[in-house]
């Protein structure tokens, strides 16, 4: 009997997850190449085939039954859906994609980033390839669907359901997969850079997200908030007693003012706007402090 062997380089869940946290990386580095945001919207567009097998792989990764035979159905369902994808396709797209990201990017940094559920990624790869397989290691894969039975069947604790927040929980509701595991690991990531992230940064990596492939819809809402921002600094402006804070404070004030979006917002811009969210924050915190 031949054993499946993972391959983090054929698996699309954990291609998909990297490609978000380059993603990330090029927002805080105010890299204009954006190759990983380029990558992901040629290469997982909603008439891919590797876009259909990500959702079968979301799908596997967050729905929740509370019995094991549910649990197993579900599983048997989507191995089924998965069956109907056109695999030659798939492989080929599968393929150029690998091609892109080694042309891209550093592979060694690339495959660096840490993926906490990796475990379970690695069993969805196993059960989808074991049907290629006549003869395949039938313990190797009976663990593999144990492994997805516990994580379908499994309930958080109750410390991390209280930490999610009301935009997380409506955003969760709006079934748009993709864009929500883009969307967490954007938060993740500027919550390391920033202490914490308020509303008005979330919504802003939420439009950033949302509109991936809509430039027209993120531009209208960035040109929409930067006045916004102003209007608050300059609010703010008049309690700051420190002559160098409000040296600096002109300044923002005066950059923001002057803001031109060209064709589509800039992940250099992006970033500019978490900033002056952030310094709207510390400076509201030394009137209130």
């Amino acid at each position: 009997m031949k054993k499946v062997k993972h391959s983090k380089f054929k698996n699309t869940g954990v291609l998909f997850e990297l490609l978000v946290r380059q993603i990330t990386l090029e927002v805080l580095n105010n890299d204009s190449t954006e190759k990983a945001k380029n990558i992901v919207k040629e290469f997982f567009s909603a008439k891919t085939e590797l876009n259909k097998e990500l959702r079968l792989y979301d799908l596997l990764l967050k729905e929740k039954y509370n019995s094991e035979s549910r649990a197993e159905k579900f599983i048997d369902v989507i191995n089924e859906a998965h069956s109907k994808i056109d695999h030659n396709k798939l492989h080929k797209e599968k393929y150029n994609l690998i091609k892109r990201i080694t042309e891209s990017f550093n592979m060694d940094e690339f495959l660096s980033s840490p993926i906490s559920n990796y475990k379970v990624l690695a069993s969805i790869y196993k059960i989808f390839e074991s049907k290629r397989y006549d003869n395949y290691d039938v313990k190797d894969i009976f663990n593999s669907k144990i492994t997805l039975i516990e994580n379908i069947t499994s309930k958080p604790s109750s410390k991390i359901v209280s930490q999610k927040d009301e935009l997380l929980e409506t955003y969760k509701k709006q079934d748009k997969d993709l864009r929500l595991l883009t969307y967490k690991v954007l938060i993740e990531t500027f919550n390391k850079k920033y202490s914490n992230l308020n509303n008005s940064q979330k919504g802003l990596l939420k439009e950033y997200i949302n509109n991936l492939t809509n430039t027209t819809g993120f531009k209208s809402y960035v040109e929409g908030e930067i006045p916004k921002i102003v209007k608050e600094l300059k609010s703010t402006q008049s309690k700051i007693s420190d002559k160098v804070t409000k040296i600096k404070l002109m300044e923002t004030i005066s950059l923001l003012s002057k803001t031109k979006i060209g064709k589509s917002v800039s992940d250099n811009q992006v970033s500019s706007l978490m900033m002056s969210y952030e310094l709207i924050k510390e400076l509201k915190s030394k009137v209130n402090g």
